[in-house]
């Protein structure tokens, strides 16, 4: 480091000495590197008031925080900066070191100029050694002059001062010597104010902290949707929050330090800071706003020192969670049917019901085990909507209405790019879209066994990698799957993973079908008949449920979908030939008979005839498959089963 000239200077450390002599300067650049103090600068100013303060001013402006100076000079930059300062104050045993030297046999009067009052220490010193001294004070560049002239006047012989004193001194002939700080003061300066300067910046930190804490409490409090309020151990408000004041209809610097009660009297708080015990999720009822109230004491060491509270307005609460189902409608993301949708009293259903309501109650993998046409996703809903994740999405994908090479990138989407004809952005696949609620797997058992894989891995590590993409993205989902196959008896053919198979398989549900529901058939085909044109018309209806007793033991394969197909004829026929003169023959296709068991002939039959379609409609699927008088996801899948490709 060097003696920096403060005219020069645009930036300067936090400390620096500002020396009133070239000697000091140099002394105390020595000790500073001799100490290897860090970051302390040295500047000299050392002619008069003037230059000093505009030194001061400069050091300030350029970063300086503080200052070492000695006494006359610390009084400027006090007066004219903010600046902390720390005085280089000459100790007793200077001042005998200058007297050995100078003054001692001096014979008459020594005067001593400074900027205060002389250390009665000093003074006393001299009387015992028998030296005659006057003390001269000054207060300005200007004064000095006048001291020195009035000591010479007295008969002064010798005088002791400092840099402003020595030239006036020296200009009227009265012999001067500058007190010089010692080696110790210096070290005892630059400690001190590196001390002092750790300090600020600790306090510094420690205020910067607490202000932006404060600031933070200070958003929340302004900025929540919920009003608080706060009161101290004497039950007086000391917070109010703008939500608060606008439910009681005050204002918070009319009602902050008034008791609680004469602002709110049925807040109950003062109850609570007596008892100590928490209240949640309390009604209560504010002018005219019906509220959700939490009251929490505020414990300091055991000590109750206040009560907190929060209050919901209950009608915004209820728009709110309107607001979220509408936007979750309109994705599609939500479950529409509850346990109460479910039709029918036989014995079957209704256990069914029970068992599958005891399930909404865990967070375990559900399989549903049905027919065709049994109800699997109105279960599947049901269970969500009776579970804590009631509020979150609810996401079904058909596995078997998917191709294999696309149901990967539908499970846990894609990044842009992955494929041709990804879209540009990339997309969400239905995990991440039902984060925090439920995925339902519809069909599981189509799954290919390369995406069972991953699917297993999704399951085990609660997160997913989207298609072309390397970030790993955690996912909170319920599963429930559903089929209509034995997956049991898949996993022992090689066709469906043993491990994925009891990952599903946690909790299972088997549904009845409708042949062994017994007068469930009725009450469900009434009510799919009043949905109908006509189909609240009581004698339209009293004709339907003859037509359903004469069908008899019908076994009703599609179930609940056949039964809608028959339900529909029906209405159809009645209306445009005559309720009366419809018979079941009219409408039935198939009669009462065995289930048709799976033959080789039969498989072969199905074969040539998908084949057939798919040659006569080479570009749409939808067509081959109204051709065969089947829907798009029935013919997948018998695609799948048979490994026939498009």
């Amino acid at each position: 480091m060097e003696i920096l000239n403060w005219k020069d200077v645009q930036h300067v450390n936090d400390i620096c000495v500002m020396a009133p002599t070239l000697q000091l300067a140099e002394k105390a650049e020595m000790l500073i590197k001799q100490e290897n103090y860090q970051n302390i600068d040295v500047v000299v100013a050392a002619s008069g008031r003037q230059e000093t303060v505009k030194c001061a001013q400069t050091l300030a402006a350029a970063g300086a925080e503080i200052i070492i100076t000695r006494k006359g000079t610390r009084r400027i930059v006090e007066e004219v900066t903010n600046l902390k300062v720390v005085s280089l104050n000459n100790p007793l045993s200077d001042y005998l070191w200058m007297l050995k030297e100078r003054g001692l046999h001096t014979p008459g009067l020594i005067a001593f100029f400074s900027y205060d009052p002389m250390s009665s220490d000093i003074l006393q010193m001299c009387e015992m050694l028998e030296v005659q001294t006057k003390n001269y004070i000054f207060k300005s560049f200007a004064d000095c002059r006048g001291c020195v002239e009035r000591a010479l006047k007295d008969g002064a012989v010798f005088s002791v001062g400092g840099a402003w004193t020595d030239p006036w001194a020296k200009r009227l002939g009265l012999p001067h010597v500058i007190v010089e700080n010692s080696v110790e003061t210096i070290l005892n300066a630059l400690e001190s104010a590196t001390q002092l300067r750790r300090v600020q910046v600790e306090e510094a930190e420690k205020q910067c902290l607490f202000k932006t804490q404060s600031e933070m409490y200070q958003a929340v409090l302004d900025f929540t949707h919920d009003a608080i309020l706060a009161i101290d151990e004497n039950g007086r408000i000391q917070v109010l929050n703008p939500p608060a004041e606008r439910i009681m209809g005050c204002r918070a610097a009319d009602s902050v330090g008034q008791p609680v009660e004469a602002v709110l009297p049925n807040t109950l708080l003062p109850d609570v800071l007596e008892s100590g015990e928490k209240q949640l999720d309390q009604i209560m009822q504010i002018h005219q706003t019906l509220c959700n109230t939490n009251r929490i004491p505020i414990l300091v060491d055991g000590q109750r020192r206040g009560v907190v509270a929060t209050f919901q307005d209950v009608k915004q609460l209820q728009n709110s969670e309107q607001k979220i189902r509408l936007k979750l409608h309109e994705k599609g993301l939500v479950a529409k049917y509850a346990f109460n949708d479910i039709l029918g009293d036989s014995p079957a259903i209704r256990s069914t019901i029970q068992i599958a309501r005891s399930y909404a109650a865990s967070r375990a993998s559900v399989l549903i085990l049905g027919e065709t046409g049994t109800g699997k996703e109105l279960f599947a809903q049901s269970i969500h909507n009776a579970s804590d994740r009631r509020d979150g999405p609810f996401v079904a994908i058909n596995c078997a209405a998917v191709s294999n090479s696309l149901l990967e990138s539908e499970l846990f989407g894609y990044e842009a790019g992955s494929f041709t004809g990804a879209s540009r952005g990339g997309r969400e696949g239905v995990f991440e879209l039902a984060h925090g609620g439920t995925l339902f797997l519809d069909e599981i058992g189509e799954i290919p066994r390369e995406t069972q894989v991953e699917l297993l891995r999704v399951l085990q590590e609660k997160e997913i990698r989207r298609v072309g993409g390397s970030r790993v993205i955690p996912v909170d989902v319920r599963i429930i799957a559903a089929t209509n196959k034995d997956l049991l008896q898949e996993t022992v053919e090689g066709r469906f993973r043993e491990d994925l198979y009891y990952r599903l398989d946690v909790l299972d549900l088997k549904l009845p079908p409708l042949r062994e529901r017994g007068d469930d058939v009725k009450i469900l085909g009434l009510h799919l008949f009043r949905q109908l044109p006509g189909g609240k018309d009581p004698i339209m209806q009293s004709q339907f449920l003859y037509l359903l007793e004469q069908v008899g033991p019908y076994q009703w394969y599609g179930n609940i979908r056949e039964l809608q197909n028959f339900v529909e004829r029906a209405n159809i026929l009645m209306r445009n030939a005559g309720a009366s003169s419809v018979t079941v023959s009219d409408i039935l296709r198939r009669r009462a008979e065995p289930a048709p068991e799976p033959c080789q002939e039969t498989e072969s039959r199905d074969r040539r005839a998908i084949e057939a379609a798919l040659h006569n409609h080479p570009g749409s699927m939808a067509d081959a498959a109204r051709s065969l008088g089947c829907s798009r996801q029935t013919l997948w899948r018998k695609m799948k089963k048979y490994g026939i490709q498009r």
